[in-house]
């Protein structure tokens, strides 16, 4: 079985196992629940109190505790005292609020470390982590997994059956954080063994790894060790890379299910489980423990330094990324939640500016149009101590004076309110709004493939699927992110960027999709390699070519500071990473052509029709997006399918019966808001960082 089709079945199962068990733990006359992280072994006991009553009173309704507390939970091996915490499990319960608690794994205590050193990740130069920081311990290595199996247990045994807990995390943001993989002796055997059933004999690995090259033939299995750049004098196996990342991907997966499992003995489907994975970080794929979880939950701070689009990004962060989040998310298995919503400044970034006024509360309405069951955020204090002293939380330094971002939550707990007393279980999504319904098909293996090897330093792959996603949005277009486990017939339009390892299955589809009637736009560096990361023994994307209906002459790349131009209609567009030359059929269509270089006046964008529906060709990836409007616009316009016309930032969605738009531009915007509508919360002018909501 392919990777790549594995982890999508595994979403598509997910979807089936808790489609009864969600709408228990997340009701739809809910909407959205919003809540605050709590470490109350970071303060005094006498203080514990007074906060959570303050939690209640700022109209947040769940509290976060515990991820880091192992220390606390454990202070001696094998002596477990969870007394403090039940006494703030208790004080929550008496303020009405529910309770998310954490399994600890992130954060050993000294006393484990010491014991056994062996526990420590090894990073790519060989160095053994020091105890202290987090994630400093390596979760593939036997004897940390049966110390985490004992306290897992033990916190099941004490708070599985507990109705006043209404869910778990399992660890914190997993990862090493940029330090990963571990390249310990456990890991490296792992590792081997991974390879050992996937490919059952050497000769197999040989063939794939392409091991001819260079020499590298192996003998068996032994031989291997993690591809690790630090150890090798050129470049590094690529094929061989590409597996280690599968196997990371799985193993950190298996870990997370493996603590799922313990709980599952105590708290059954009575409480929901999840991990809070990283919204921008691609070494763990969350789709693999789609069926793991009732409940998708990620990260994410807009703003930490990042430029992001538009001239005041680095205020109000990137309405795409955080909006594609929310779609990737929801569409693992159907429920998703943010677990870390910045608060205000934070402290980690190369540069840590202050949102703009009013940018947390637009933030926590974009979660909510794109379908967040819950969002909480990181931290309730701001702590006086520690590596996170500049870190805004709720409240400020006091411990009771509300920041800007704290009044900003508070104040969406009230507008939810509002409504929850508006809400419609019967309303309907609006039918122009569903007709241009769209997919983006993605997978993390694509991504690692071209990012193992960009060709040159000026691709983003996110970047490239920013520009298409961005696109979308501005038409106004419900965007579903989706696995290719998932059926694409329900799609008007289906996205697949800068996919490059396809096999004839997934080709077969998207013929199959286009005949009857899909409308279907592939980009540049799609269908280049086979799923083992090979290029194909005949003509450059030789799968593809039939259905784009062109040869792909060949591709180029410009060094700083050159650019190219391509002209579509009277426009002209510029690229710098890469661009490729067409040679269509004659029955395809030519959309866009290179302005300049050698090859000015050949094709760079093609189309052409197929069955009942359409192919589009993007062969170029432009600077800003700009040629990518254009041509996605015009897929919709050939198909006859009603769009919106938003400016790049301005978001619009539907859900559960309310309109939402957040201003992520540097300008007022108009909402669509028709007569007649009642308007929730805002204007219909939406000023920087604004809010609408209304109802038709």
């Amino acid at each position: 079985m392919k990777p790549a089709i594995a982890f999508g079945i595994v979403a598509a199962a997910a979807s089936a196992a808790f489609s009864q068990t969600s709408p228990a733990h997340f009701p739809a006359p809910d909407l959205m629940r919003v809540g605050v992280y709590y470490y109350p072994e970071a303060w005094p006991s006498n203080q514990w109190a007074r906060d959570i009553a303050n939690i209640k009173k700022l109209g947040l309704e769940f509290v976060h505790m515990g991820e880091f507390a192992w220390a606390f939970m454990e202070p001696e091996e094998g002596r477990f005292d969870f007394d403090w915490l039940e006494r703030c499990v208790q004080l929550c319960a008496e303020h009405g609020l529910k309770v998310i608690l954490c399994t600890p794994s992130p954060t050993p205590p000294i006393w484990l470390t010491q014991k056994h050193p062996e526990v420590l990740m090894v990073d790519a130069k060989g160095r053994r982590m020091q105890h202290g920081a987090r994630q400093h311990a390596c979760w593939s290595v036997p004897t940390y997994r049966d110390y985490v199996r004992k306290t897992v247990n033990e916190l099941g045994r004490r708070f599985g059956n507990d109705t006043r807990v209404w869910g778990w995390q399992l660890d914190n943001e997993l990862s090493h954080y940029g330090k990963e993989p571990c390249y310990c002796d456990s890991c490296q055997a792992k590792f081997r063994a991974w390879l050992k059933s996937k490919y059952g004999t050497i000769e197999n690995l040989n063939r794939d790894w392409g091991t001819a090259f260079w020499s590298q033939r192996y003998q068996s299995f032994d031989q291997i060790r993690l591809p690790n750049r630090e150890e090798l004098a050129a470049q590094i196996n690529e094929h061989a890379l590409l597996d280690a990342q599968r196997w990371f991907a799985e193993e950190a997966a298996d870990y997370l299910r493996f603590q799922a499992s313990i709980l599952r003995q105590y708290c059954g489907n009575r409480q929901w489980i999840t991990h809070n994975f990283m919204h921008a970080f691609d070494r763990v794929y969350p789709v693999l423990n789609a069926a793991d979880f009732e409940i998708m939950t990620w990260t994410i701070y807009p703003v930490h330094g990042q430029l992001n689009e538009g001239p005041l990004g680095f205020r109000l962060g990137s309405a795409a990324a955080f909006s594609f989040a929310c779609d990737f998310f929801r569409n693992i298995n159907g429920v998703h939640g943010i677990m870390e919503l910045q608060p205000g400044q934070v402290n980690w970034g190369e540069v840590n500016p202050q949102p703009y006024p009013g940018a947390v509360r637009m933030w926590l309405w974009r979660a909510f149009g794109g379908g967040a069951k819950f969002v909480c955020t990181y931290r309730y204090r701001q702590p006086l101590f520690g590596a996170e002293q500049f870190h805004y939380g709720i409240v400020g330094t006091d411990g009771v004076t509300p920041s800007t971002g704290g009044e900003q939550f508070a104040q969406v707990t009230r507008e939810m309110r509002l409504l929850r007393q508006n809400f419609n279980p019967d309303a309907k999504e609006p039918a122009a709004y569903a007709a241009r319904r769209t997919a983006i098909l993605y997978n993390f293996e694509n991504r690692w493939d071209i990012d193992n090897h960009k060709q040159t330093v000026r691709w983003d792959t996110m970047g490239h699927i920013f520009k298409y996603y961005r696109a979308l949005k501005r038409l106004g277009c419900p965007v579903e992110v989706i696995t290719e486990a998932k059926p694409l017939d329900k799609y008007p339009v289906l996205v697949a960027p800068a996919y490059q390892l396809v096999d004839e299955n997934l080709v077969q589809r998207w013929r199959d999709y286009v005949e009857k009637g899909g409308h279907l736009v592939l980009t540049c560096r799609t269908g280049i390699k086979d799923r083992r990361g090979h290029l194909w023994e005949g003509p450059w994307a030789m799968p593809i070519l039939e259905l784009i209906g062109a040869k792909i002459k060949f591709y180029d790349t410009l060094p700083a500071p050159h650019s190219g131009k391509i002209k579509a209609g009277d426009a002209t567009y510029t690229w710098v990473s890469w661009a490729e030359v067409l040679d269509p059929a004659i029955s395809t269509a030519v959309l866009a052509e290179h302005a300049d270089q050698y090859y000015a006046g050949q094709p760079a964008a093609v189309t052409r029709k197929l069955g009942k529906g359409t192919v589009t060709y993007v062969g170029v990836d432009s600077v800003e997006g700009e040629l990518e409007a254009r041509l996605v616009r015009g897929v919709f316009e050939r198909a006859g399918i009603a769009v919106e016309d938003f400016p790049d930032g301005f978001i619009v969605d539907w859900r559960d019966g309310f309109w939402v738009a957040t201003n992520f531009t540097d300008k007022p915007q108009r909402a669509p808001v028709p007569p007649g509508a009642k308007l929730l919360i805002g204007t219909a002018e939406v000023p920087i960082a604004g809010v609408a909501v209304w109802m038709e």
